[in-house]
């Protein structure tokens, strides 16, 4: 029998490793500050010797500590891998999806209809806490990214699309707009956690902002929401609103122009070669990662806009990036 100190213990440590203090480990972790310090402690009595440095504002690892941490790390991912390896074993053909709650949402869910028309017969599940950590332990067969990563990337399957935005309103402003400056004279809304979108639509199609008026919308829904119930235009990023617009609910009279960041699908090493990943995998290429034709405006658009998106629709409108 090993003589090893309680798992639990040493799966608090890992993470309690994280941060610079119990107080912060316990309220991310909902445990009570003495909880998380007496646990401390007793891992620390098996092992004869001190795993953390406290002082005034806090711990931080000793080196005996640092030694624990990767140790822990290297056999908790080993232990995670086998168990997703020997619970997917004997299962039925299916995709875990992860992605953020707004991407998932908005961008694959009111798609997704297509694929089990064509794969009824293949399971999915998704996941919104998800991270390149549970991809890489086999947690999840694909995951969808936004936004700027850092290279290299730890995954060798990448696919990238370029992100587009632009604003979106309801059919009937579309009265109130007779030039691309003139979407300002329906209100701006604004997502709390992305009030620099319009500046960042602005600047890509060259475009001058004046004004400060302000409606603002703690989350994506609310905001798309609004717009649609015509209370004013939204800066969104296309991939998120094309179910929407081909419902008629918004339109985007502007179209959309390209930014310097892109939307990624990472495909699990270990699940590659599934066949279901693989069906997945196609299926997102052509249907998610794929931007429809580019629509250009009704409008005189900027120059800018003009070279951009023709630039786009030629050679970067989809890029595929694989390290096969």
């Amino acid at each position: 029998m090993r003589k090893l100190p309680i798992l639990k213990s040493l799966h608090l440590f890992e993470a309690v490793s994280e941060f610079p203090s119990f107080s912060r480990a316990a309220e991310r972790l909902n445990m009570t500050t003495g909880a998380v310090s007496y646990q401390m402690r007793l891992l620390e009595d098996w092992f004869g010797r001190k795993l953390f440095v406290r002082h005034s504002s806090g711990v931080r690892l000793t080196s005996d500590g640092e030694q624990l941490k990767r140790s822990c790390a290297s056999a908790f991912t080993m232990l995670e891998k086998g168990c997703y390896e020997l619970r997917r074993r004997h299962a039925g053909p299916s995709v875990v999806v992860g992605g953020s709650t707004i991407f998932l949402s908005h961008g694959l869910l009111p798609r997704i209809g297509q694929f089990r028309k064509l794969y009824p017969d293949i399971d999915l599940v998704f996941e919104t806490e998800a991270d390149l950590d549970a991809l890489a332990v086999g947690a999840l067969d694909i995951l969808f990214v936004a936004g700027p990563l850092k290279r290299p990337l730890p995954v060798r399957e990448v696919h990238a699309s370029t992100e587009m935005i632009g604003p979106v309103c309801a059919p009937a402003a579309l009265e109130a707009i007779n030039s691309p400056e003139g979407i300002l004279s329906i209100s701006p809304l604004h997502e709390a956690d992305r009030l620099d979108a319009w500046s960042e639509w602005a600047s890509a199609a060259a475009i001058c902002l004046q004004g400060s008026r302000k409606v603002v919308f703690d989350t994506f829904s609310l905001t798309m929401e609004a717009a649609k119930s015509g209370l004013g235009a939204a800066i969104s990023s296309q991939i998120l609103v094309r179910s929407n617009l081909e419902k008629g609910e918004l339109v985007a009279p502007l179209g959309f122009v390209p930014l310097n960041r892109s939307i990624y699908m990472f495909v699990s090493g270990q699940a590659r070669n599934s066949a279901a990943v693989k069906q997945f995998e196609r299926w997102a290429l052509s249907e998610i990662l794929t931007s429809p034709d580019y629509q250009p405006s009704p409008f005189e658009a900027p120059a800018r806009q003009i070279k951009q998106a023709a630039r786009l629709k030629r050679s970067d409108r989809f890029l595929l990036a694989s390290s096969r």
